[in-house]
């Protein structure tokens, strides 16, 4: 079974999140050359940077707090469907071929047993999975479904080789430092204070708990800037980079 590698494109470092709906197309584009000619099989899941937490604070929706109203539902879906619509556009424009779905809708559809199947014949097929953080109905009413989870759902369905997170810092910062802390073990991050973001979807602290969770399965977790090319092509080919790993 060829191995898998599962890329999480923070929305931080493919939008600015200091300006609403600002689309960084050159650090999406150089991310997308880096996918483009690993020739690893490659899933994407992205974040939802200033558009999707954009929308969703205007419209009070967060991974805890539910939706008010249909409206704020449907603004904050789709400032999501926008930013997706943007990244297809430039992997394309990079030699990818991005088949974009919904991560509740093809699990709904599909079933767990079979996404994985569905997931490995689209890239046997020549085509780059992409999926996104969306807004999803839960007993409690409509809350954000944050791409840091759903990466994890996909690791158990997938079981691949390792998940990289490309983020607006250079990885795991030692706490009240800018020192890397470059390897962590699953059992030390449960023991870490770390709070959560204030974006809609718990910011470093999920990201950290995804990470021990998914590394406990056993892929290994890349932490890595989203800035450094060149690193981030290290931590998608399976080399040393300069970051934070995460291993069980």
């Amino acid at each position: 079974m060829a191995r898998v590698v599962i890329v999480k494109l923070g929305g931080s470092v493919i939008t600015d999140k200091s300006k609403p709906y600002s689309y960084r197309p050159d650090v999406a584009s150089a991310l997308a050359e880096e996918i483009a000619s690993s020739d690893e099989k490659v899933v994407v899941v992205h974040g939802g940077g200033s558009y999707g937490h954009t929308a969703a604070k205007q419209q009070g929706i967060s991974s805890e707090d539910a939706a008010t109203t249909a409206a704020g539902v449907s603004k904050t879906r789709q400032a999501m469907h926008d930013l997706d619509n943007l990244l297809a556009r430039t992997f394309m424009e990079s030699r990818l071929s991005p088949y974009v779905f919904e991560p509740f809708d093809a699990a709904l559809k599909a079933g767990k047993a079979q996404l994985g199947r569905w997931l490995r014949e689209l890239m046997k097929q020549g085509l780059t999975p992409v999926t996104f953080g969306d807004v999803v109905l839960t007993p409690s009413g409509f809350k954000v479904l944050s791409g840091d989870l759903i990466v994890l759902e996909l690791a158990k369905v997938l079981e691949p080789d390792r998940c990289v997170f490309a983020m607006d810092a250079d990885g795991v910062y030692e706490e009240g430092t800018r020192v890397i802390i470059p390897e962590l073990k699953p059992a030390k991050i449960r023991k870490m204070h770390v709070l959560p973001g204030q974006d809609a979807t718990g910011g470093m602290k999920l990201k950290l708990d995804a990470a021990a969770r998914i590394a406990a399965l056993g892929p290994k977790v890349c932490f890595v800037s989203g800035y450094r090319r060149n690193e981030f092509s290290k931590a998608l080919k399976g080399l040393e980079f300069y970051g934070t790993t995460v291993r069980a």
